[in-house]
């Protein structure tokens, strides 16, 4: 009997550890995030698969930006040029990317073994001379796996999973393409096991003495 109630009292330990790590692990939400300065900078490209005449469509990356958490931040600008009257160009499932690098947080250089992200998607649609576009951008849908920044846990979400591309015409053919970023911090894993053992053992302690 006193087997068993140990035995309990240790499954009690491990279940709340689980539980403190399903916390961690749980995506944050704004309101939630920690107050981080971010220094950062994008690049993109845009296949010339699928592309009917000529190629109109540039991305203008972010060669430095910064931004507290949690914010929304732009990754750049996609921007089409003017075709001459009557022409068209057509494009169809036309992949791109785009790759987000966190250079510093708070003022600080990033840890080694950071790894950039990359969004990716496809473009359809068409432009006719200088003021006729229906283009449309469409990011993948997988989410983006949460990703490590100097001790913090952070949460990418795009903000325009499609938009529509506006002719030279309009904004100089410019359209932003914008992300929201949050953060929080990463407990140290051994703070989780001591938790873990703590609680096992105060749940052992109780027991034995009901059992007393």
């Amino acid at each position: 009997m006193k087997l068993f109630n140990v035995s309990r009292a240790w499954m009690t330990g491990i279940t709340l550890v689980l539980g403190l790590s399903a916390v961690v692990k749980a995506d944050p939400s704004p309101s939630q995030s920690s107050k981080v300065l971010m220094s950062y900078a994008t690049s993109g490209s845009i296949n010339s698969t699928g592309v009917n005449g000529t190629p109109v469509i540039s991305f203008n990356s972010v060669p430095s930006g910064q931004f507290t958490t949690p914010s929304s931040f732009s990754l750049g600008e996609f921007q089409v040029a003017a075709l001459p009257s009557g022409i068209t160009t057509s494009y169809a499932d036309t992949p791109f990317s785009i790759t987000y690098l966190v250079s510093q947080v708070d003022g600080k250089p990033i840890d080694p073994g950071y790894k950039p992200i990359v969004l990716t998607g496809k473009i359809n649609g068409t432009v006719t001379g200088a003021s006729q576009s229906d283009l449309m951008v469409s990011f993948d849908s997988t989410p983006v796996p949460a990703f490590l920044t100097n001790g913090y846990s952070n949460t990418l979400v795009n903000l325009d999973t499609s938009l529509t591309l506006v002719p030279s015409t309009t904004n100089g053919g410019r359209t932003t393409a914008q992300s929201l970023l949050v953060v929080q911090p990463v407990p140290e894993p051994a703070s989780i096991v001591v938790f873990g053992i703590s609680a096992a053992g105060l749940v052992w302690y109780r027991r034995r003495r009901q059992m007393a």
